[in-house]
């Protein structure tokens, strides 16, 4: 018997007796694979009383019926099934809330993409209305149009700190004294996030 090429859903065969059965269980397949939101991703032996519709991504080292399918997802209705991702198959994990995607090896989070970059930076004092630049931090892969961001190592004191891309491969920070007098920082680790616009 032939099976769809991407969820392995069965065919009815012509001359096939009990055609609802096949028919059912494509049905099954599609309802925790077309919307898939799996339970866990951390559960390797089959829960001994699932509810049916129960979805999971078969954790490392599986036992019982779940063995030799690692990275699979499990289905129960009224038994196991189990079907083996192809890569770009995604799943809503809801014991991280987080969604996933299938690489072809590994489920990994799907987000957006994105570079970071860090820097040890002593600003020093920066008058009041003044500002300082940090020197450029490499970012292999931003360019203009990025959204840049920047996470501080401490209490900026009322001074307003942004990032940027100044070149391409290039982020730099900019800190803005906003308040009325000097305020002096000291040297950290700061963090810049460019997402891809």
């Amino acid at each position: 018997m032939t099976t769809t090429p991407h969820l392995s859903l069965s065919y009815i065969a012509s001359s096939q007796a009990q055609k609802e059965i096949t028919h059912n269980a494509a049905i099954n397949d599609i309802d925790f694979l077309a919307k898939a939101s799996v339970i866990s991703t951390t559960v390797a032996t089959p829960p001994s009383s699932p509810a049916t519709g129960d979805s999971y991504i078969i954790a490392a080292s599986p036992t019982g019926t779940w063995t030799g399918f690692t990275n699979c997802i499990a289905g129960y209705y009224g038994g196991w099934t189990i079907k083996t991702p192809q890569a770009g198959w995604t799943a809503w994990a809801q014991n991280t809330n987080r969604m996933l995607y299938y690489t072809g090896s590994a489920w990994a989070l799907l987000t957006t993409p994105k570079i970071d970059a860090t820097t040890i930076w002593n600003p020093g004092t920066i008058a009041a209305s003044s500002g300082a630049t940090s020197s450029a931090l490499a970012a292999s892969g931003a360019a203009f149009g990025d959204f840049a961001i920047v996470a501080a190592p401490y209490s900026l004191q009322g001074v307003q700190a942004t990032a940027y891309v100044s070149a391409a491969d290039t982020v730099v920070i900019r800190l803005t004294n906003l308040t009325g007098a000097g305020v002096t920082l000291a040297s950290g680790t700061w963090r810049v996030r460019v997402i891809k616009a």
